[in-house]
Formats: structure tokens, C-alpha cells, sequence
């Protein structure tokens, strides 16, 4: 690794330092007041036990009554009068002892003081990233991989800890050695500021390696990244890799990752064991080079040296300090500014704040008008182009289309985790803008292809939707769910944990429970978005059984590319590159000789004696009759 930098570099430093500083000030301001005055009393207390050195000479049998001793003699002697205590043997070390006990209880509660200040900015700087995480768009959130987030949420935040530590320990040790420093020019300016002069050239000739380790602090965030998203991948994947016999791959990239991550670790250890290696050498070149100068040329008292080289002796090893210190602080400053980069990206693309006061019903419906999105500005064409689309409350509305047609998009516009570029869309004929988005949100099921459970109970992934259902809603959910039998027939019922992601339960039963936690919500509109589609024939029955069921109780919006799924749907619309080109029946489409529709069924196989669906009677639900609830009834054909 090079021993160089760029000016951008530099102001890259600056530029973090400083907004990491407010943040800490900003963050627990009496804390951080607190830990500095412990900063500055410990020092006092270190002043104050260097002082009595002086008499400790004198009753051991050097002359301490010439030079600058002779003057700080002087005063300590009045000073010993004036509480009227003899400066004996005794007094002076019962004196110090009681000091370096004071100095000890101090020590300790700066030490707790700086902990808890760290662990109080680790909380505080992981809740606020968190906030900004879940709060940003749909859009901002998924150009990013959930590995990186939760990179930063936990090894990063915890090295902008550990530097907080760092930090508030330099400043503390440099207080400390401010004492010595002006304890030792009391004595001698001269040899105080040949050693300082010797010293300020050590620390310039290292300076190279401390840019280093700020170097390799940005490098250790990027190799961690990599290797977060690697474990989570390799993961979620598992399954994948075993039926492709691809571990053997697997291993070799997550080797590859290791020693990359070992490998800046183990650049930035070899390059703060040198710096110390050359500020020990310098060091002792500066010790000798003092006793030289002390000895033969300024002929100092042999008690002023031998202070002198006590407080050179404390001194160095605190410079030392503090120069790995600054040097480990400068290695995890770059974790700071990642932290806050993603604060400041998922904050700039926030979602508006919305009041729930309002309450939907969903009583007429929902409306597309001159809708169009696209993604990335960049792309010359739209994903839903200028599209006009309605969905009625109280009845199923189909949309279905080749893949990449826009099918899911629509979903994501009807929930609000899109916003389209141009037009609108609204409930009941009002503008869904970010005021009403909130409430919006409180009455919407949503049933994906890809399920997510929770490594938990059953309930407890039910209760996630509605937590004060009662056991009753939770049962009435499962019936309408088709899920209320097999629920039963576990060993725990309710109270069996289904594993991550809810993998001891099969494909079918998750999207039965998935369902019954949207149904749960009692919702005014059901979005059904490739629920069935990687389903078994069986299991996609019971599912489109229990759709059925629900037919008229709530509003359905069923997305899906298998057009079985849809032969009930009351409307369905045919997307074809963002854009609507036929909607109707289920008879109304087929009828269409050359119609869009008729074609995509052909595609399928849907034979002929599969064309006409069957009406239905619908069940009384549990909440049939309840305000706001619609109800349908129809006569078998």
C-alpha cells in the first residue's frame, strides 16, 4: 500500500472529521461535557502528584533549593504551612497516596464516562440510519443490497463506536500530557523545547503512515461490504447451490473474500507496528540526545534531571499513544462517513410524512388516469405508458401479460411504493398523495409470489399484520384462507415455529398463511401478485378456492401471468408493454377471435371445453354486514 495522498484525500478527511465531531457533541452534549471536565480534574490530580515529587526528593537527599525546583519548593513548602501539615516523609507519601487514590476514581469514572458515551453514539447513530432506511422510497431502498444495509448497521456503526473511544481517549491522554509538558518546561524551556523539536520531526515523518491507515480504513468498509454480501447471498441461496453442486464455488469466492479482508487487516497492523517501531527508535535517539545536552553542555542539577527524565520518561510513551491513537481513529474514520453517506441517500429520498386520521373504505374505487413510470430516467422507454385503468370496488379486477409487461409495477403504483412521473392515481375519487399514503397503507393485503414469514410462530406471523386480533379473527382468517385445517393438524397448532422464511412448511402452506395474514387486516383491497404462480396444480387449487371465497367481500386486485387463475375476475385487463390492449369478461375476451387475450390462452393450452368459468355463491364471512364491508351474491350458471 502506498504512503501517499491526495489533496482529495485530505479534504475527504477534513470533511468527515468535522461533521463526525458535531454529530458526537451534538448527539449527548452533557455526556460529553461530563467526560471532559473528568478530563480536565484527572489532569489536576496528575499535576498535583508531580508536585510532590519535589519534596520527595529533597527528604531522600538532593538539592532541590537552586533553579526553577528551588522556586516550586518554595511554594509547596507555603503550601504545606498553610494547611499546617510538616513536610515529612510520611505526610508526603500519605499526601500522595490519598491523590493517586482520587487520580484512580477518576481514571475510573472517565473510563465508564467515554463507554458509555460510545455505546450511547453506537444506539443512537444505528436507530437514526435504521429510521432513514425504512422511511426512504421503495425506489432508493431496492438499488441497494439488503447485505450493504445491514453491513452498516452493524459493523460500521460499531467502528464509528470504537473511534469514539479512540477519540475521546487521545484527547484525554493529551490532556493529561499537557501536565507533563508544563511541568517540564517549569523546569527547563530549553531541553522541554529541544525535545518537542525532535519530537514534532517524528511525528512529520510519520505523518505518511497515519494518511495510510485513513487509507486503509476506506478499503477495510469496501472489503467487509463485499464479504456481507457474500454470506448473505451464499445464504438465501443455499438450497440453489447444494441441488447445483456448486458449494465447492462458493467457498472459493467466500476464501477469496476472507483474504482480501485479512489482507487489509493485516496492511494496516504491519503499517502501525512500524510507525511504532521508528517512534520508539526516534524516541530513544531523543532521550539520549537529552541527557547529553543536560549533562556536558547545560550542566543542570543532577535533581532537575533526574525530574526531567521522569516526565520525558511519562511523556514519550503518551506521545506514543496518542500517535496510535490517532492513527487507529484515522483507520475507522471512513466507517463515519459511510454511516452517513447512507443516512444522507435514504434521507434525501424519503417518503413524505403522512397523517393516519383519515380512514379508506374503498367504496367506489380506484383510478389510473394518463399514468406512466419508468425506473431510471435514462431509459428511453416507460414501463406503464400513459395508461387509464380502473378497479371497481367490490369485485376482482384481473391484470395479466407476458413478464415484463408492467404487471407488478401496477401493484407497486397502487400501493404508493411508486410514484408515477406523470398522472395520478386516486381512491374514491381523491388524489392518493403522500397526505392520505399512511392511511392508504392500513387497509391494503398483500400476497406476493415470494412469501415472507418470520423464523417465529404462526400466530406471531399473523399478528405481525393486525396485533390485536383476537384468536377468533385469527381462526375466521385461517378458514378463509383454506389454511385453518392444516394449521391444526400441526403438532403446536398456532403455536408451531415454521423456521426462516417459513421453510419446515411447504410452498402451498406458506401462501395459504400469507394469505391469511393479508385477510387478517380485514383490508378494502386484496392484491393477489403472483400468488399462485410457482404453485403445484393442487395447491394452486386450494389458493384460487379460497380467492374465490373472498370474491365480493373485498375488493381483489389478482396480478398474474397464468390466465386460469382469472376466469372468475369480474374485469380483466391485458397489459402489453405498460399499456392496456384489451379488458373485459372472461367471455368478452375470449370471444375476440383475434383477440390478445385469446392468443395468450392458446399459448397456455387452455383448451376449449376450459374456456367458460363457472359462476358462484359466495359464503357469509365473518365480517359480512360490517361497515364498509361489501357483499355479493351469484346464482350458479
Amino acid at each position: 500500500m502506498a504512503n501517499t495522498s491526495t489533496p482529495l484525500d485530505r479534504a475527504l478527511t477534513q470533511s468527515t472529521l468535522r461533521p463526525y465531531v458535531t454529530i458526537l457533541a451534538a448527539i449527548k452534549p452533557r455526556q460529553v461535557a461530563l467526560t471532559l471536565v473528568l478530563m480536565v480534574c484527572l489532569s489536576l490530580t496528575e499535576g498535583v502528584g508531580l508536585l510532590l515529587l519535589v519534596p520527595l526528593l529533597h527528604l531522600v537527599g538532593f538539592d532541590v533549593q537552586q533553579g526553577s525546583l528551588g522556586r516550586i519548593a518554595q511554594s509547596l513548602s507555603s503550601g504545606f504551612a498553610a494547611i499546617g501539615v510538616r513536610p515529612t516523609l510520611l505526610a508526603v507519601l500519605s499526601i500522595y497516596a490519598l491523590i493517586t487514590n482520587v487520580q484512580g476514581l477518576l481514571s475510573r469514572w472517565q473510563t465508564t464516562a467515554s463507554l458509555t458515551l460510545q455505546h450511547h453514539v453506537v444506539a443512537v447513530l444505528r436507530q437514526r440510519l435504521y429510521h432513514a432506511i425504512v422511511y426512504t422510497s421503495w425506489l432508493c431502498f431496492a438499488r441497494s443490497r439488503a447485505a450493504d444495509y445491514t453491513h452498516v448497521l452493524t459493523v460500521e456503526v460499531e467502528r464509528v463506536g470504537h473511534a469514539t473511544y479512540l477519540l475521546l481517549t487521545l484527547l484525554a491522554t493529551a490532556t493529561v500530557t499537557s501536565v507533563y509538558i508544563g511541568f517540564a518546561l517549569r523546569i527547563s524551556a530549553v531541553m522541554t523545547g529541544l525535545v518537542f523539536a525532535c519530537g514534532g520531526t517524528l511525528v512529520l515523518l510519520l505523518q505518511g503512515r497515519t494518511r495510510v491507515a485513513h487509507l486503509a480504513g476506506a478499503e477495510l468498509s469496501k472489503a467487509m461490504q463485499r464479504l456481507y454480501a457474500a454470506i448473505t447471498e451464499h445464504l438465501s441461496g443455499m438450497k440453489t447451490a447444494k441441488s447445483y453442486g456448486a458449494e465447492q464455488r462458493h467457498a472459493e469466492v467466500f476464501t477469496r473474500l476472507t483474504e482480501g479482508v485479512e489482507a487489509v487487516y493485516l496492511g494496516a497492523v504491519r503499517n502501525q507496528t512500524e510507525a511504532r517501531y521508528w517512534f520508539d527508535i526516534g524516541a530513544a535517539l531523543v532521550l539520549c540526545l537529552t541527557l547529553y545536552m543536560a549533562l556536558d553542555i547545560l550542566a543542570i542539577p543532577t535533581g532537575e534531571v533526574l525530574l526531567l527524565l521522569f516526565l520525558f520518561a511519562r511523556i514519550m510513551p503518551r506521545f506514543s499513544s496518542m500517535q496510535q491513537y490517532y492513527q487507529s481513529f484515522m483507520n475507522l474514520l471512513p466507517a463515519c462517513a459511510t454511516v452517513m453517506a447512507m443516512q444522507a441517500r435514504c434521507e434525501a429520498a424519503a417518503e413524505p410524512k403522512t397523517e393516519r386520521g383519515e380512514t379508506f373504505t374503498l367504496r367506489q374505487g380506484l383510478r389510473f388516469q394518463q399514468v406512466s413510470f419508468r425506473y431510471d430516467a435514462s431509459r428511453a422507454t416507460s414501463v406503464i405508458d400513459d395508461l387509464d385503468l380502473t378497479i371497481d370496488a367490490g369485485q376482482t379486477t384481473a391484470i395479466v401479460g407476458p413478464s415484463g409487461a408492467g404487471k407488478s409495477t401496477i401493484a407497486d403504483l397502487v400501493t404508493g411504493l411508486l410514484v408515477p412521473d406523470q398522472g395520478c392515481v386516486c381512491v374514491d375519487g381523491k388524489l392518493l398523495g403522500p397526505e392520505r399514503m399512511g392511511a392508504w397503507r392500513e387497509h391494503i393485503g398483500y400476497v406476493t409470489q415470494d412469501t415472507f414469514l418470520f423464523h417465529d410462530t404462526i400466530r406471531a406471523n399473523l399478528l405481525w399484520a393486525r396485533p390485536d386480533a383476537s384468536d377468533a379473527d385469527i381462526r375466521d382468517a385461517l378458514h378463509l384462507a383454506a389454511a385453518e385445517a392444516f394449521v391444526t393438524g400441526l403438532p403446536n397448532g398456532l403455536d408451531t415455529v415454521i423456521g426462516d422464511r417459513g421453510i419446515l412448511v411447504s410452498g402451498g402452506e406458506r401462501q395459504r398463511l400469507a394469505l391469511a395474514r393479508a385477510v387478517l387486516r380485514r383490508p378494502s383491497l386484496l392484491i393477489l401478485d403472483e400468488a399462485t404462480s410457482s404453485l403445484d396444480s393442487e395447491n394452486e387449487d386450494r389458493i384460487q378456492r379460497a380467492i374465490d371465497g373472498l370474491h365480493g367481500q373485498m375488493t381483489i386486485l389478482l396480478i398474474t401471468h397464468r390466465l386460469s387463475a382469472v376466469r372468475r375476475a369480474d374485469v380483466i385487463y391485458v397489459l402489453e408493454q405498460g399499456r392496456v390492449v384489451e379488458s373485459g369478461s372472461w367471455e368478452v375476451l375470449l370471444a375476440k377471435e383475434d383477440g390478445r387475450f385469446r392468443a395468450l390462452c392458446r399459448a397456455q393450452n387452455i383448451g376449449s371445453e376450459e374456456l367458460s368459468g363457472s359462476r358462484w355463491s359466495l359464503p357469509a364471512t365473518p365480517w359480512a354486514g360490517r361497515p364498509g364491508s361489501l357483499t355479493k351474491e351469484r346464482d350458479d350458471a
